[in-house]
């Protein structure tokens, strides 16, 4: 839980997305969107997360990033852009 919003994940016993095609294909797990990803993404960077993808503009307008969590999954952080 985060400025009032609750993220509720799933407990499996085995990958959802098969690992190889997911890493082959850059699959992601979940989107989150936000107003703004650039602040959460410089409080990762000062945290030392280690990105999948850095802190972009995208070709649409929206600022968007991705991590990776502990069992590998891809996470996108997306947000209203500059």
């Amino acid at each position: 839980m985060r400025d009032g919003v609750r993220l509720n994940i799933r407990c499996v016993c085995a990958p959802i997305i098969d690992p190889d095609r997911r890493d082959k294909e850059d699959l992601l797990a979940a989107t989150i969107t936000l107003a703004d990803a650039k602040p959460l993404y410089l409080e990762y960077q000062a945290a030392g997360v280690s990105f999948h993808q850095t802190l972009r503009t995208e070709p649409w307008g929206a600022r968007t990033f991705i991590v990776r969590d502990p069992d590998g999954n891809l996470l996108l952080f997306a947000g209203a852009g500059p």
